[in-house]
């Protein structure tokens, strides 16, 4: 287990839980709990921005980037970075995030469906997560080195899940 993931998760977990505030892991932290095995570098997520003001106090002595609009690395939102105990979180704010579209060449929109969760499990933790499909199709749209290794994962266990699926209904 990577503890500090674990450690930050927790504490961050906390914080939103007791605020009230829903949000939705993304990124390569929501690959690894869909089953992916390249490590966690960061825990990306988002939140409605409507929700941030009340997080702050919370987050100032942790934050590495403050509030405030970013485009960088095929990225266009508005976003603040933290460090936990050495673990790197960025939380973007919804709506309103673009991303850069390698084959177009031209930014898109990314909606983000917080309603469209699913929960997984982080060490006993149960995290709401992007959907498996929702996150293959922004990576697909970024088409990074480390979005083509997600895709090839997650598709992987798609495939073997529903084969399966299909022994287990015959």
């Amino acid at each position: 287990m990577n503890e500090s993931v674990y450690r930050a998760m927790s504490w961050l977990k906390a914080i939103l839980d007791g605020q009230g505030v829903r949000y939705q892991i993304v990124g390569g932290f929501a690959a690894h709990l869909h089953g992916g095995s390249r490590p966690i570098a960061d825990i990306d997520l988002y939140i409605e921005k409507e929700d941030v003001h009340a997080l702050l106090p919370f987050f100032q002595p942790f934050v590495s980037k403050p509030l405030k609009h970013y485009c960088e690395e095929g990225w266009d939102l508005e976003y603040l970075q933290l460090i936990y105990e050495n673990q790197k979180i960025e939380i973007g704010l919804s709506p309103g995030t673009k991303i850069f579209n390698t084959s177009s060449q031209q930014w898109v929109s990314l909606d983000v469906d917080l309603a469209e969760s699913v929960q997984r499990d982080f060490h006993g933790l149960a995290l709401p997560v992007i959907n498996t499909n929702s996150l293959i199709e922004y990576k697909r749209v970024l088409n990074r080195e480390v979005d083509r290794i997600d895709i090839k994962e997650l598709e992987d266990i798609q495939q073997a899940d529903g084969a399966q699926s299909k022994t287990q209904s015959n």
